[in-house]
């Protein structure tokens, strides 16, 4: 089992204001797995899915991430918390370095396995495949699993194929955030397909509390920009995988093309060391003036409201919450046709699906954009208006909600089948289970 350096300290259980039910029997009891607590997709699909689960259903809820992070306070406002791996702390940071960290994680271990013996789980939620190097040592956890697939192909490979194969000893449902994820867990996984629900990916309605022009000058102020600037927008850590190569590109050529006012690009999001690497190659390629890479922030809605479309340059990405985020504040979308699901969120109304990996097919489509506030104006409504219809938390969060209690139901009737055997074979009044 390999151990991980961690962001914070809440290895222990941890309850913030100790609403949720500790009653035995008075609900089922779920344990949700989520990989780390960080302020990435993933997890924050599950803090948002938690929040609604919490107040729309009746549930113990049980949360294990992999490692502490700064969600892991938000998380235990919803639940019980506990830590995968034990702490964050310099000293077991050092003890790692050492490898003098095994009697500290047996002892961990040997506790939280101690504390989930205790508890009859009635569902285990893994909430992503990268989730999954937690099921080896949850063996003992008897219960129906779920998986939420957040990955594609490259993605999984990254984790390591192994993780696909932990989970099928478990024989899971599986939920995949679009056509493109099933498809990938079919054809190169040779899963079924009736074991796969299609849910795409949902965030929560919000309305804005700042109107674009005033969140305009806002980041224009922030950015040492003209206010009368064009803003393109995109979002994500920076990585191969999340295209930061091909936004250069795609920046490179619009500024040298589009004659209109002046055009800057906003990269929002990835750890600092990665943004120092990025503003250098910026000023590489002769853009530092018109290229801005802006990090971590908990204003990228502010950044969604003030820009005037939102593109996709990822080479891979199942179904993006940021796409629907910045839809959210009327952005029309660009993305690519081959990258995963976004393209079944744009369709043909709500932005530009570029063919293949064309860069200059999205240059062009960034100008058109440009060229034509009416037509940036239609489809950044038509892609707000499909957040709030169809991909908006209610809707979503029940669909998932759904796929839970069918399988806790479907586990149960299997139980009262075993026991109607049973009581038909053993002496009256017996079950077997």
């Amino acid at each position: 089992m390999i151990m991980e350096t961690v962001e914070g300290d809440f290895a222990s259980g941890h309850l913030a204001d100790g609403k949720h039910s500790e009653s035995p029997g008075t609900a089922a009891r779920l344990l949700f797995l989520s990989h780390e607590a960080s302020r990435t997709g993933a997890p924050i699909f599950l803090l948002n899915f938690l929040r609604w689960f919490r107040r729309n259903r009746c549930f113990d809820m049980r949360i294990l991430t992999g490692r502490p992070g700064v969600l892991t306070e938000d998380f235990a406002r919803i639940g019980m918390v506990d830590s995968f791996e034990p702490s964050a702390a310099v000293w077991y940071r050092a003890m790692r370095k050492l490898r003098l960290q095994h009697r500290y994680d047996s002892n961990h271990f040997a506790q939280l396995r101690q504390r989930y013996l205790k508890e009859k789980f009635d569902l285990m939620y893994v909430n992503s495949v990268a989730s999954a190097r937690m099921l080896e040592f949850l063996s003992f956890v008897e219960c129906p699993v779920v998986c939420h697939v957040h990955e594609l192909a490259g993605a999984i490979a990254e984790i390591g194929v192994r993780s696909i194969a932990r989970l099928e000893e478990r024989s899971p449902v599986y939920i995949a955030v679009s056509h493109a994820v099933k498809n990938n867990l079919v054809t190169n996984h040779r899963i079924s397909e009736d074991r796969i629900k299609v849910i795409h990916g949902f965030v929560p309605s919000t309305q804005s509390a700042i109107e674009a022009e005033a969140a305009r000058k806002i980041v224009c102020g922030k950015l040492g920009i003209r206010q009368n600037a064009n803003l393109v927008c995109a979002c994500g850590s920076i990585e191969f995988r999340k295209g930061t190569d091909i936004f250069l590109q795609v920046a490179g050529e619009v500024v040298r093309k589009y004659d209109g006012a002046p055009v800057h690009f906003v990269w929002v999001g990835g750890r600092s060391d990665r943004v120092e690497i990025m503003q250098a190659r910026v000023a590489n390629f002769g853009l530092r003036d018109v290229v801005h890479f802006v990090g971590l922030t908990s204003d990228a809605e502010m950044y969604f409201k003030a820009s005037d479309m939102f593109i996709l340059t990822s080479r891979e990405d199942p179904f993006p919450l940021v796409v629907m985020e910045a839809a959210q504040q009327e952005k029309p979308i660009l993305c690519f046709a081959n990258a995963g699901g976004a393209p079944e969120f744009v369709e043909a109304d709500a932005g530009f699906v570029i063919p293949g990996f064309d860069v200059d097919g999205m240059v062009d489509k960034v100008i058109e954009l440009l060229s034509s506030p009416g037509l940036r104006g239609r489809m950044g409504l038509a892609a707000r208006n499909k957040v709030l219809s169809r991909y908006n938390l209610n809707l979503g969060a029940a669909r998932v909600a759904g796929v839970i209690e069918t399988a806790i139901a479907n586990c149960s009737d299997k139980d009262r089948g075993l026991s109607i055997r049973g009581y038909a074979h053993d002496s009256p009044g017996v079950s077997v289970r």
